[in-house]
């Protein structure tokens, strides 16, 4: 059940919506099955923007699709989590240790304009900034293999950071790591921008886990 992106129906973006916040928020268990028949008739649509829907959230990692079986909530295990936070850091961390300072003087401007963006408490276009303040770390080292390799995991397991940031209070934690973290890259303080990357990307493994472990229980 292969998703490829193309443009969307309003009944697809709003199935689609609906099924990740239930997802996101426990409304779902890890490893339980859609019940496709009852989604349609709470949403009021046919089965057409839903299967769409299904197809995304597969490509997202939320779900597995099984043919004549349905789809079900991808259930993910500690070690999957700590092994992908565990990659993040390693390429974070590198890409840190070896900025360019050329390429950093000339993002100087758009690093302060991310840094001010953290400070705001503005949770619209989170997960945006939240892919910008990442990637910018990690391009600032111009190394383009690694930039490749980077983006193709945090496409992922974006899942994760969907997971990590769903709430204010990890939203908030999230943005003033951020903003300590580009101001330190900024100032060349590089171990202090690496304690709080790695502090920051191990406080969103311990949320991310905690989540599937307690989903892991409530699909008992």
């Amino acid at each position: 059940m292969e998703y490829q992106k193309q443009k969307e129906t309003p009944y697809e973006v709003l199935v689609y919506e609906s099924l990740k916040q239930k997802i996101l928020s426990g409304g779902y268990a890890a490893g339980e099955k859609i019940p496709e028949q009852s989604v349609s008739e709470e949403l009021g649509v046919s089965r057409s923007p839903l299967r769409s829907a299904i197809r995304r959230l597969a490509s997202e990692g939320l779900i597995e699709y099984y043919p004549y079986r349905g789809a079900f909530v991808k259930a993910y295990t500690d070690k999957d989590i700590h092994d992908a936070f565990a990659i993040r850091i390693l390429l974070e961390s590198y890409a840190i240790s070896n900025i360019d300072p050329e390429a950093l003087e000339q993002e100087r401007g758009e690093i302060e304009a991310l840094i001010a963006r953290c400070k705001s408490g503005d949770r619209r276009d989170e997960k945006e900034l939240d892919v910008l303040v990442h990637e910018t770390a990690i391009r600032l080292c111009q190394n383009a293999a690694l930039l490749d390799i980077y983006r193709t995991l945090y496409t992922k397991i974006g899942l994760f950071r969907d997971i990590s940031i769903a709430d204010k209070k990890m939203s908030d934690l999230a943005n003033r790591s951020h903003a300590v973290m580009l101001r330190s890259i900024l100032d060349g303080n590089t171990s202090k921008a690496l304690h709080i990357v790695k502090k920051h990307l191990q406080e969103s493994e311990e949320k991310v886990i905690s989540y599937y472990r307690g989903s892991r229980k409530e699909g008992a």
